[in-house]
């Protein structure tokens, strides 16, 4: 079995891994097949080491936070999935807040919460954990990524180096960050820089825009999020309303009647009802406005 040094290595050090686990579970389409080998790292060094054992027996892999813009195809992921999960400690330090990438966003604004920091409130509920949030953008309530993380600690996997990188170093814009443009930096932990605020005030904040995601996106149904990045000069939801593509369907798979940007598992989606739907959606809108969308969801094969 190609995987008996890695198994060994994972038994011996005590890191926890399943075995052909289903990729649906991961994911918060719920949508996918199984994939080789499962491993929840809980610490850099065992992130290094794996990634070590895999380019050394040329294993295939991939690392997974939340999985909340990832679909896999039904036939599973033939490879490694290295989930950062359990790599998700959160720490204070005076108006800072530093959260490894595993950590939960929303978790991340609790703690925030609970040591009176405001500037993280928009975050609240995105669906997704830190490392996302940092290598997205993710934006909210005309807030963004950019507007409060300071540094970054990353690790690149290609020659191990760990070094920061800081403030416009991470050259954010509109959903895009220099995490996109080098696919060797993995990120380790990011600082988020706040302010000290009045406790009740930062709850308020939280729960009212909570609220606002409940009442405009369709969370009762499994999803990947914003199925499209935003086209120049509009929204691509606006285009695919306008387009009368609210409730169309593909097998399991639908575009919300709630918010047109969102693609739901309706019942029980395949990983290829959501790819139809979503070349549907791209012909259609091009075809009309001669706008190519952009998928945002992660297709994985």
């Amino acid at each position: 079995m190609k995987y008996n040094d890695l198994i060994a290595y994972l038994d011996c050090k005590k890191i926890y891994f399943e075995l052909n686990k289903m990729t649906k579970e991961l994911v918060s389409f719920n949508i996918g097949g199984p994939a080789d080998i499962v491993i929840y790292p809980t610490k850099i060094e065992e992130i290094m080491d794996i990634v070590t054992f895999l380019v050394s027996d040329k294993i295939k892999y991939i690392f997974l936070g939340n999985g909340t813009n990832t679909i896999f195809s039904d036939n599973g992921y033939s490879g490694v999935v290295i989930s950062t999960k359990k790599f998700n400690s959160i720490s204070i330090c005076d108006d800072s807040i530093i959260c490894f990438c595993g950590a939960d966003i929303s978790d991340c604004c609790m703690s925030a919460y609970h040591n009176c920091l405001s500037g993280i409130e928009f975050a609240y509920g995105i669906p997704g954990s830190v490392g996302g949030f940092v290598y997205m953008n993710a934006s909210a309530f005309n807030f963004s990524a950019s507007d409060v993380v300071y540094k970054t600690t990353v690790l690149d996997i290609s020659t191990f180096d760990i070094f920061d990188i800081i403030l416009d170093e991470h050259q954010y814009s509109a959903k895009h960050s220099i995490f996109m443009d080098n696919k060797n930096y993995f990120i380790i932990s990011t600082e988020l820089k706040l302010r000290k605020s009045n406790k009740s005030n930062i709850y308020h904040k939280m729960q009212e825009n909570l609220s606002k995601r409940k009442k405009s996106q369709p969370l009762d149904y499994p999803s990947a999020g914003s199925a499209f990045k935003r086209p120049k000069n509009g929204f691509a939801s606006k285009l695919i309303d306008e387009a009368g593509l609210k409730g169309k369907r593909i097998g399991g798979a639908t575009v919300s009647e709630k918010h047109a940007g969102f693609i739901v598992n309706s019942n029980n989606a395949s990983f290829s009802d959501v790819i139809a739907l979503v070349d549907l959606i791209k012909k259609d809108i091009k075809n009309k406005y001669g706008i190519l969308l952009e998928e945002e969801i992660i297709f994985i094969e």
